[in-house]
């Protein structure tokens, strides 16, 4: 049984919205990214988090609030005349009476490097935080024999529960195409404040990095380890890793495992066909909460259309033909 207790004073931002398979998903961790992939994508991602966890109050009857629903709407494409490439994200993310959307709007200047790019992006944040405090119990509201009662607590008994917030975010990417990728971003870096939900954004960093090595002796099969941390440096443990490897077979199937530090082991298929691609994971919790929930299922589906771009014509014709 979980209980909700609100407790007065100023609330820091939960986690960002998490995503087991964040190597196909590196628009909504990292600005610069957009347009990197040279083609035209539009990507929707759905997780389900923690399947099966109760979430009851203190006398054992369900609350309605959820154990996390994340929906993730993605698309991006270059642009040469702006030297880079545009993106655009929204996200639904959902847990206990949270209900938080957030859209992005991102633009990434590429130079051409000899042996790869590199992208500086930017990013325009705005995030709706929603709360049905109708729903929450106040912990002055328990008397000697656990009962509930009345409540003072002024964040539950306020009328407005919700508010729109602007925020700001930035990154790097480097890639050699077909080789190698890495990225620094840095999210919410105003740290902008709401009054209504005694909300406080709070900045996070993510470091992205990937690599696909080709099998000599078995060239249709490639190995594409990747990892992604999330930080928000608040203390030494204020961080989240995830390491992942998985095996590609002839740029159609893939498969493989990733660890998820101190909380999940997860597994990873999926598929592609011409332009279409979709994958799955599910993560099998090896924190406490194993004792609650069966598990978190994710699925993305993606179509890329490649963008070609002819020449330019020649502006100045020439006579070859000798009078």
């Amino acid at each position: 049984m979980l209980c909700y207790v609100m407790f007065f004073g100023r609330a820091n931002a939960q986690q960002e919205p998490q995503f087991t398979q964040y190597m196909f998903n590196r628009l909504s961790y990292n600005p610069a990214y957009a347009g990197s992939n040279g083609a035209m994508c539009a990507t929707a991602f759905y997780r389900n988090q923690w399947m099966g966890l109760s979430l009851t109050d203190p006398n054992g009857q369900g609350t309605g609030a959820s154990a996390g629903e994340t929906m993730n709407i993605s698309f991006d494409m270059p642009v040469s005349f702006l030297h880079g490439g545009i993106g655009a994200t929204i996200i639904s993310d959902k847990i206990g009476f949270w209900n938080n959307i957030h859209a992005k709007i991102d633009y990434a200047f590429r130079i051409q490097l000899p042996t790869g790019n590199l992208a500086i992006g930017v990013e325009a944040q705005l995030f709706n935080a929603s709360l049905d405090a109708t729903k929450l119990i106040g912990a002055d509201q328990f008397n000697e024999n656990d009962e509930i009662g009345e409540t003072s607590d002024p964040l539950i008994l306020q009328s407005e529960t919700d508010d729109m917030l602007f925020d700001l975010g930035a990154g790097i990417y480097y890639q050699i195409p077909g080789k190698l990728y890495l990225g620094f971003a840095a999210s919410k870096l105003m740290q902008t404040q709401s009054e209504k939900l005694h909300w406080n954004n709070k900045r996070f960093y993510y470091v992205l990095a990937g690599y696909e090595w080709t099998v000599p002796s078995y060239p249709s099969i490639r190995i594409l380890p990747s990892a992604l941390l999330k930080t928000d440096f608040s203390s030494a443990s204020a961080y989240q890793i995830d390491a992942t490897l998985l095996a590609e077979y002839e740029h159609r199937f893939w498969g493989g495992l990733s660890y998820r530090v101190q909380d999940a082991i997860m597994i990873l298929a999926g598929f592609s066909f011409k332009d279409f691609k979709v994958g799955m994971s599910y993560d099998i919790p090896t924190s406490r909460i194993s004792t609650q929930a069966s598990g978190s299922f994710e699925v993305f589906a993606r179509y890329c259309f490649k963008i070609e771009n002819p020449p330019d014509p020649p502006t100045i014709y020439r006579n070859t033909i000798k009078m």
